[in-house]
Parts: C-alpha cells; sequence; structure tokens
C-alpha cells in the first residue's frame, strides 16, 4: 500500500510537472513578441546592422544615406516596425509626405514590440495633426492608449485631436490625464493651463501658471508664462494683478505687439484710455504683417466696443 500510495504520488507530481511547463511554455509564446530576444531569420539578422546606420545617419541629419540604409535593411525584413518607422520619419522630414504616410500606415498593421507600436501610432497621430486630420490623429491616439493606458503621449496626442476639433473640456481632461503621469511636465502644464484660460476657470488656470512658473529659475521664465498668469487675473477681475504680470511679460520681450496689446486692454478696462491708445499705437507699429495688424486691431476694437457699452462711457479707437 506505502509503495502504491508513494508511486500514485510521483505519478501525479509528473502529471503537475508537466501542466506547469506547458502553460509556462504558452505564455512565453503570447509575450514573445514583447520579449528581447526571439529566433531569427537569416536575412533578419543581416538587417540589423543596416537599420541601426540608418538611425545613426539619421539623428546626424543625413537623411539621404538613411534613406539608402532603411531601403536596404527592408529588403532583407519589411516586417521591423522600427525600422519602418524610422524610414518613414526620413521620408516626411525630405518632404515626401504621402510616401511616408503609406510606409507607417502600412508598418501600423504589422506587430512589434509594445515600445515600438506605441512610438509608430504617435508619430502617425502627430502626422495626422499637422494634416489637419483631427479624427484620424483621434484614431492613432486611441490606439496608444489602449496598448500602454499609462502613456503620456497617447492622452497628450488625444488631447491636441480634441483641441483641434474644438472640444476643449474633452482636451482639457485628456491633458490633465496625461500630467498625472507626468507632473512637471511644462509642456503639459502650458497647454492645461491655456485650456483653463481659455475655458474661463480663472482660478485654476491661475493655479498652473503658478505652478510653471516654479518650475522655471527665477529671472529666467518663459514671458508667455507671465502673459498666462496676467490673462488669469485678469478674467477675475485683479486688474492690478493682471497688469504687473503682462507688463513683465512685455519687459522680458518687449517686441511682441501681443504683450503691449495685453498691457492696452488692462489699461481700457481701468478707464486709462489714453495710456491705453499709446500702448495699442506702439503694439500696431511693431508688425509688419498686415494680417496680424487685423487681427490685434479687430480684437482691441471689440474691447473699445464693449466699453462703449457701458453708462457714461468716453471711449473711442483713433
Amino acid at each position: 500500500m506505502d509503495w502504491k500510495f508513494g508511486k500514485l504520488s510521483a505519478y501525479s507530481i509528473a502529471r503537475a510537472t508537466l501542466a506547469l511547463a506547458v502553460v509556462t511554455a504558452s505564455a512565453i509564446c503570447v509575450s514573445c513578441r514583447n520579449a528581447p530576444f526571439y529566433r531569427m531569420t537569416s536575412k533578419a539578422s543581416q538587417s540589423l546592422p543596416l537599420s541601426r546606420e540608418g538611425i545613426a545617419a539619421f539623428e546626424r541629419g543625413d537623411l539621404n544615406l538613411a534613406e539608402e540604409k532603411f531601403e536596404e535593411a527592408l529588403k532583407l525584413n519589411d516586417s521591423d516596425v522600427e525600422t519602418n518607422r524610422y524610414y518613414g520619419e526620413t521620408l516626411w522630414r525630405q518632404g515626401k509626405r504621402r510616401k511616408a504616410m503609406e510606409v507607417l500606415t502600412s508598418a501600423a498593421g504589422k506587430n512589434g514590440a509594445i515600445d515600438a507600436e506605441s512610438s509608430l501610432y504617435r508619430s502617425l497621430g502627430e502626422k495626422a495633426l499637422e494634416l489637419d486630420d483631427a479624427d484620424q490623429a483621434l484614431a492613432w491616439s486611441n490606439k496608444i492608449i489602449d496598448l500602454t493606458p499609462k502613456s503620456v503621449a497617447g492622452w497628450e496626442l488625444r488631447g491636441k485631436a480634441y483641441r483641434k476639433q474644438g472640444r476643449l473640456r474633452d482636451a482639457l481632461l485628456d491633458f490633465q490625464r496625461a500630467a498625472h503621469f507626468s507632473n512637471d511636465d511644462r509642456a503639459l502644464l502650458r497647454e492645461i493651463a491655456t485650456l483653463q484660460n481659455e475655458t474661463s476657470d480663472y482660478d485654476s488656470a491661475l493655479a498652473t501658471w503658478q505652478c510653471l512658473e516654479r518650475l522655471y529659475p527665477t529671472n529666467h521664465e518663459p514671458a508667455e508664462v507671465f502673459a498666462g498668469i496676467g490673462a488669469a487675473y485678469s478674467g477675475l477681475g485683479l486688474l492690478t494683478e493682471a497688469e504687473e504680470a503682462f507688463a513683465v511679460a512685455a519687459r522680458y520681450e518687449p517686441n511682441v505687439p501681443e504683450y503691449q496689446m495685453n498691457l492696452a486692454q488692462t489699461a481700457l478696462a481701468r478707464g486709462d484710455y489714453e495710456r491705453a491708445q499709446t500702448l495699442y499705437n506702439g503694439a500696431m507699429a511693431m508688425t509688419t504683417s498686415d494680417e496680424e495688424r487685423k487681427i490685434l486691431g479687430a480684437t482691441y476694437q471689440r474691447r473699445v466696443e464693449e466699453l462703449a457699452r457701458q453708462p457714461n462711457a468716453n471711449v473711442r479707437l483713433r
């Protein structure tokens, strides 16, 4: 009885071991496309040095050589996602946009490492935005998010696509999701603060702009940060603080007409029409672009008309 029990136990152990081996092997097969090692064909292994040479040429700006190396690599192994992405980027930088999109879109149908696929979708999404195709950019951003839900790039790209579509609140939510995974990203905070101003959430905008300001060394903050702070203060009706912030922006970049116009509009709101007119004239003198002059003039005129409708107003555009 003891012998039989021992034999049965050994048999059970052997079966359990075999089952575990099968499960382990299955798991490896499922995740093998993301593993750093796999069986290569002779041609695939030969393509890698060519691809590396192409990437090196791309990064130093030798696009003709990069194109040549990527084409040679892809003749040996056209299924490598990363090589296809770099080839598409090379073509795009050379101005061959249609061919670049064909290469990149074709590569999106191939399997690769998660990071390679995510980078490819990001590239396609960014180029779709450049081509004013927000719908397609949205589709690529969703692929990134499905693949890597904690991807800053995915949420940021979707935010940009929503912004392009005019869906500002959806864009703001996605930029905030992106910032959750990268809370000291200056570009993201700038996007968030700008959208908060645009959606009239001035309290939140002021807090975000001030947070962004602290990420820079003192006296090295971009002028646009102070312009954003000024806009938030202005929206809150704090005109003295707004004027101070706009003045810093104008001091940092004295030749930017927009910052002078911000000061002009603040002076208008304070009732200092003479100073407003002087600042307005200065802003108009700074630009030689007829289009920019029209925009600046129209912006100022709207503000004048708003004030002119108020009781006992005495303001006009000269």
